[in-house]
Order: C-alpha cells, then sequence, then structure tokens
C-alpha cells in the first residue's frame, strides 16, 4: 500500500505520517508540503490514496482540489482522503469522488478509522480474482473464431493487419490493438505501439538496446517488443521482488 501525503503545515504532515505508518498494511508514505511536488511525485508512484491537504499557502497557486484532478488523470484508481479545516469544500471535492475528510484539529482515533477503512477496501479489491475469460470472437476471411484469451501469447500490429499468436496457431484479423485490449482481461498489458502481450505466458525479458526488450514466451520460439518507456511504466510486474 502506497500513499502520498500533501500537508503544508510540518508538524500535521510528521504528525500524520507517523499515524499512516502505524498501519500493517502501509508499506511506504512519500510526504509533501506542496501541490506541485505532490502531482510529480503520483506520477512516478502511481499511489492507492492520497491524503491531501485542501487548503494550500497562496505561494502555491493550488489547492488540494485541484491537486487531485490532475492526479486523477493519469492515477484514476487513487482514492483521495481531504484534509481540512472547512466543509466548504465539499461541493467542489464531488468532482473527484473523496472517500473521506479528515477534518482539523485531527482526532487520532477518527484519522485511523478512514484510513484503515480505506486501506481495507483498497487491499479486498486488489485480491479479488480474476474472473474466468470469456472467450474473444475475430473475423478472418470469410471465419469466425471463438478464441480462448488463455491461449494467447501476444497480439502484433503487423503493418495493416493484426495477428494474434498463440502456441499452435496465429490468426491475421483487420481488428486493431485498441479494439482488442478493451476486450481483455488485465493480464494483457500494452508493451508498445504494436504489441499487447500476455503477462501470464512470459517466460523471459532480454534488454537488446537502449531503447528496447524483447519478451519471450513459454514452449515458443517467438518473441515481442517492448519500448524502454513501457518496460519503466511497468517494470514493478517485471523485476525481481
Amino acid at each position: 500500500m502506497n500513499i502520498i501525503l500533501l500537508e503544508d503545515e510540518e508538524y500535521t504532515r510528521r504528525f500524520l505520517k507517523k499515524l499512516v505508518l502505524e498501519h500493517p498494511l502501509v508499506e511506504n508514505v512519500i510526504d509533501t508540503p506542496s501541490g506541485k511536488e505532490a502531482v510529480r511525485l503520483a506520477k512516478e508512484s502511481k499511489p492507492d490514496i492520497a491524503l491531501l491537504d485542501i487548503e494550500l499557502s497562496p505561494e502555491e497557486n493550488i489547492n488540494g482540489i485541484e491537486v487531485a484532478k490532475l492526479i486523477s488523470i493519469f492515477s484514476p484508481e487513487t482514492h483521495f482522503v481531504f484534509i481540512t479545516g472547512y466543509s466548504k469544500y465539499a461541493i467542489d471535492s464531488f468532482a473527484v469522488h473523496p472517500y473521506d475528510y479528515i477534518l482539523k484539529p485531527i482526532n487520532k482515533d477518527k484519522a485511523m478509522d478512514i484510513i484503515g477503512n480505506l486501506v481495507a477496501k483498497v487491499t479486498n479489491k486488489a485480491v479479488v480474482p480474476r474472473k474466468t475469460p470469456d472467450k474473444i470472437s475475430v473475423k478472418v476471411s470469410n471465419e469466425i473464431f471463438l478464441i480462448n484469451p488463455t491461449e494467447i501469447l501476444f497480439i502484433e500490429k503487423l503493418e495493416k493487419r493484426t495477428q494474434i499468436h498463440t502456441n499452435s496457431d496465429v490468426f491475421k484479423i483487420t481488428q486493431n490493438l485498441n479494439e482488442l485490449e478493451n476486450k481483455l482481461e488485465d493480464n494483457f498489458l500494452r508493451v508498445h505501439k504494436s504489441f499487447i502481450v500476455n503477462l501470464d505466458k512470459i517466460s523471459k525479458i532480454k534488454e537488446i538496446s537502449s531503447r528496447s526488450y524483447e519478451i519471450g514466451f513459454e514452449k515458443c520460439n517467438k518473441v515481442a517488443l517492448m519500448s524502454r518507456y513501457k518496460f519503466e511504466e511497468h517494470k514493478d510486474k517485471f523485476t525481481p521482488s
């Protein structure tokens, strides 16, 4: 569980950070007094939860609600809790669907209840088993094939055609990668402008240049490409723990 904490009052920030870190499922709290810095840090870490002070110093030219709106653009799964001494911001904050508010002066027990409940909610959501994927239908010439996604190794865009690679077949279709990406479960990942891969089928990743990686698959000599940008974006899925 990773958390961003934005609070421009140093004592309150230290107090809240210590409080949040007491929760056994919280691994990391990144704290900052700056709204702009909070946005930058959230871009890097994609936090599970953002605790945001609404009222920041005038020099910031931004408040916590505006910070939340920016974070939600690139990290839509982040849950927001606002820290405030005023209720006048409630209507404005609905735009980012906050989970709750921590009111100043901060009551330790109430704050821990809010944080604990939200951590439990996020954790339970994270461990929900994936449902068994439905077969996807693809048209090849005058035939329609029903493919079980668990059999797919990767999908490749090759000139004007899209190719679905399995261990036994290659299906050449006209559907584009965006259409297929919307049909597939979260174990499929877009790793390149021309490749979607099945994370469950990857056997190795090899760096082949300063700009790209080669992905190998189980019981197969076929490979897919991954850009360095995508590797950096999703390296938590590939690097050893």
